[in-house]
């Protein structure tokens, strides 16, 4: 009994003694012996890249500083400037129609027409056509024309068919009000989403922007200023000139200056 509780406490005065002489012995080690280093691998491998088109046409810079005009909440009543106007033009579209804008303002005051504009940046059919945005300001605005710009977002869209559905709830908020739609300036083949608005509202209430030549903005998709007045100009021939529901407008302006719409919201780019 004697011998087996002395080998008990044998063993453990072994593995003490141990821990001391461990312990002890550390402080002579060399400084960087307790640090394991793994072996590190280069990553020969090349970042993931887009080899396709865009996707999402990417917002300009002058568009993310553009001031945002509001109706304050709960004065919707308000009337906006211009409702006096022959004819209140609510424009509504993407990021595209940022210079446009300021061209058709400058057509719409000679005309003595008001225009206001709604620009929601990256929104396509299913924003505009699962919310009930655009109804909102319609009601704000009070306008007898509407004119849709939405589609760039959508260029490269597969089973474009999908998106026949939001097209027809954005036309059943615009309906009964005359309305154009102003087709995307492609800057490359589309997937269908020209021939899918066409087909839906008609020839003579769509214009097709697809095979203008636009300079470009560095990004590739957005047109420059001066491209973006010619193709409000083209926009504003045929609604004089071949538009169901034409709009009166002088042959030539006179002034090549920019005007300013009556009113301008700018909208979160984010969906609804």
């Amino acid at each position: 009994m004697q011998s087996a509780s002395a080998a008990y406490w044998g063993h453990w005065l072994l593995i003490a003694s141990g821990l001391l002489l461990f312990v002890g012995l550390s402080f002579y080690l060399p400084p960087g012996w307790e640090r394991l280093e793994l072996p590190q691998e280069a990553d020969t491998l090349p970042a993931p890249r887009w080899e396709g088109p865009p996707l999402l046409a990417r917002v300009p810079r002058p568009l993310r500083s553009l001031s945002q005009k509001v109706f304050p909440s709960g004065l919707d009543s308000l009337s906006p400037p211009g409702q006096d106007a022959p004819e209140r033009i609510l424009l509504i579209g993407d990021s595209m129609i940022e210079w446009f804008r300021l061209r058709l303002a400058r057509w719409c005051r000679e005309a003595g027409y008001a225009l206001y504009t709604v620009i929601w940046p990256s929104s396509n059919l299913v924003w505009w056509g699962s919310s009930d945005t655009l109804t909102s300001f319609i009601r704000r605005f009070n306008p007898t024309y509407v004119l849709i710009c939405v589609g760039s977002n959508e260029l490269f869209i597969p089973a474009i068919h999908k998106r026949r559905p939001y097209l027809r709830r954005i036309l059943t908020q615009v309906e009964p009000l005359p309305y154009v739609w102003i087709g995307p300036p492609n800057w490359k083949e589309d997937t269908g989403i020209n021939d899918l608005i066409r087909d839906i509202v008609g020839p003579d209430r769509f214009y097709e922007s697809r095979h203008l030549i636009l300079e470009r903005l560095s990004d590739g998709a957005h047109p420059v200023p001066s491209a973006a007045y010619r193709w409000a100009d083209s926009v504003v021939i045929f609604l004089r000139d071949s538009a169901l529901f034409p709009l009166s407008f002088a042959g030539t302006l006179s002034s090549d200056r920019i005007a300013r719409p009556h009113y301008t919201v700018l909208l979160e780019p984010h969906g609804p």
